[in-house]
């Protein structure tokens, strides 16, 4: 009789420990550790050289007809990109035609001028030759009757003064000929000028790679159009273009550094020399470090009608491989806040009753709830400055109403109660033992 009571108080033990450790009560172990405060984004990784590669000084509607592939490798003076300019060809070739008719308008006024002053000289000539003659029939004016040697003086008399004519004839057409020449000449100078200028226009729309690198296509800057519909993105085969803008990137590769994008709200809180913990996710989760060297000033709204505005950060690498290329993703983690060595408690262990944060700590299968003073904290954990030492089992939920400490007050010792919790067990035990002894 006495194994059996034995038998039935060990195993009534033994049924109602397992009941009180199968409990529902998720809890976490905490430990001294570090608490971070941090602000996660994603970015691009970029080169810190940059060769950018522009559309050239063309005031007319262009078009990239041929474009270099992204993340082809190119050398020093290769064709990365070719644009058509159909306004520029057709004015091009409208001066053209026209320097071919000045040309022509050049030769036709030399022909008629050559042939205006040689009837001119020819009549000269001629001139010539009737003076000579009449200054032999002046041999005879001493022989001639007076009314003969009155006509002959005449005769002579015209002829000077025929000659004194076509002299100065001769040398005005000579001047006038001279003058349509040059400004016809003058036109045509300008003509092959701006035909020169247009010539290097077109020379420029065949553009080739300032060094050697990696090809990285520009993005044009997002317009919205009457429609609502936006136009814009990175520049491909086919893309309007305007003069001067970027179109190509030719990064130098060595030092590299991420931008990423943060909203107003994070961005107040960043600051230089920040420390940053980076991951390149496409090159097999590589992990790097570096720090925040530069905020932008300029923001950026993510579509039209939102609010909400976005600002660029740059960041250092401190140290990268040769597999690290600009463009790839970069997954960045900026360092706040950091306190090395401290009491760190998810928020969800957490609670308020009656204005006063507690959390509840194992004890005997059971819960204490225990007022705490929070310092720094974030969207999961805060640090707990007062109220714990770092080595409790704390709860990540409220505990049912049946394994919480109710007689207790929040704050008081674990030890403490738990001690009495104890007494009373084996004290009740020890009763129920000896009746049932005696019995």
């Amino acid at each position: 009789m006495k194994y059996l009571i034995c038998y039935i108080l060990i195993s009534t033990f033994i049924l109602s420990a397992c009941h009180r450790k199968a409990s529902p009560v998720i809890t976490y172990n905490l430990k001294h550790s570090v608490f971070l405060e941090t602000i996660e984004t994603k970015g691009t990784v970029q080169a810190v050289n940059n060769n950018v590669v522009v559309t050239p000084r063309v005031y007319s509607g262009l078009q990239v007809a041929r474009l270099a592939k992204e993340g082809a490798f190119v050398t020093k003076g290769d064709t990365i990109c070719v644009l058509a300019a159909p306004d520029l060809m057709n004015t091009f070739d409208q001066f053209k035609t026209e320097l071919q008719k000045m040309e022509g308008a050049k030769d036709s006024i030399e022909a008629n001028q050559a042939m205006q002053l040689s009837l001119l000289e020819a009549q000269v000539e001629t001139n010539k030759a009737q003076m000579e003659i009449t200054m032999l029939d002046s041999i005879q004016l001493k022989f001639a009757p007076a009314v003969k040697q009155k006509l002959i003086n005449l005769e002579m008399e015209k002829v000077k003064i025929e000659k004194m004519k076509l002299e100065k004839k001769l040398a005005a057409q000579k001047k006038i000929a001279s003058s349509d020449l040059s400004q016809i000449g003058s036109r045509i100078m300008m003509q092959k000028n701006r035909i020169q200028m247009f010539q290097g226009q077109i020379n420029s729309l065949y553009i080739v790679s300032p060094s050697d690198g990696f090809v990285i296509h520009a993005e044009m800057p997002t317009l919205y159009t009457s429609g609502g519909s936006t136009i814009g993105g990175k520049i491909e085969e086919g893309s309007k273009v305007f003069s001067s803008m970027p179109l190509l990137q030719i990064p130098e590769n060595g030092k590299m550094q991420v931008s990423v994008e943060v909203p107003e709200a994070d961005y107040k809180r960043i600051n230089n020399d920040q420390r940053v913990e980076i991951k390149i996710e496409s090159v097999s989760n590589l992990e790097m470090s570096g720090k925040v060297v530069r905020k932008s000033l300029a923001t950026k709204k993510r579509d039209e009608k939102s609010a909400i505005k976005s600002y660029e950060v740059i960041i250092s690498v401190d140290s990268c491989g040769s597999s690290i290329k600009p463009g790839l993703g970069a997954s960045c983690r900026i360092i706040i806040d950091e306190v090395k060595d401290t009491i760190v408690v998810p928020s969800a262990a957490i609670f308020t009753k009656d204005s006063t944060k507690i959390v509840y700590v194992s004890k005997d299968h059971k819960f204490l709830p225990v007022n705490i003073e929070t310092g720094f904290s974030n969207s999961s954990e805060s640090i707990v400055s007062k109220g714990l030492r770092g080595n409790e089992t704390i709860a990540l939920m409220e505990p049912p109403y049946s394994l919480i400490f109710h007689d207790a007050k929040p704050g008081n010792s674990v030890k403490n109660k738990s001690s009495s919790i104890i007494r009373d067990t084996v004290k009740k035990d020890s009763i129920n033992k000896i009746v049932l002894m005696n019995k």
